[in-house]
């Protein structure tokens, strides 16, 4: 098993295309030790395109990898994104693909869980 110290971290070759990404954020131990990491990936291929180290979930995070995607050629077609609010914002502008409609501008879905998430909590 290699130490630590030992492993080469390979650079990314990307690969620009259309992409439907998933955004989200994972955090590591408790919320006080502030470290996580935030992830853009794929939803067809399932590979993550890029990431960021973070100390909390705030949406300038998203906006800065939403435009490293856009500046290395990827064209951006939908994003699913939690519920956390702003992040809407920050992905206002985000084309589709439309068959009927090439101009359309599409507002990111919301995954399921946060959805329920949401009608629960203005239920109860």
């Amino acid at each position: 098993m290699k130490q630590r110290d030992e492993y080469i971290v390979e650079c990314k070759e990307h690969n620009p295309r259309p992409v439907n990404l998933i955004c989200d954020a994972t955090f590591y131990g408790k919320r006080k030790d502030k470290l996580g990491t935030l992830v853009f990936k794929d939803n067809e291929s399932k590979e993550i395109l890029i990431w960021k180290h973070i100390q909390s979930e705030v949406v300038k995070d998203y906006k800065y990898l939403k435009e490293e995607l856009l500046a290395r050629g990827y064209t951006i077609t939908s994003a699913t994104l939690d519920g956390k609010r702003g992040l809407y914002k920050a992905f206002k502008d985000i084309p589709i693909q439309n068959r009927r409609i090439a101009h359309e501008v599409m507002f990111p879905e919301m995954c399921h869980f946060h959805q329920k998430k949401i009608v629960q909590r203005k239920i109860l």
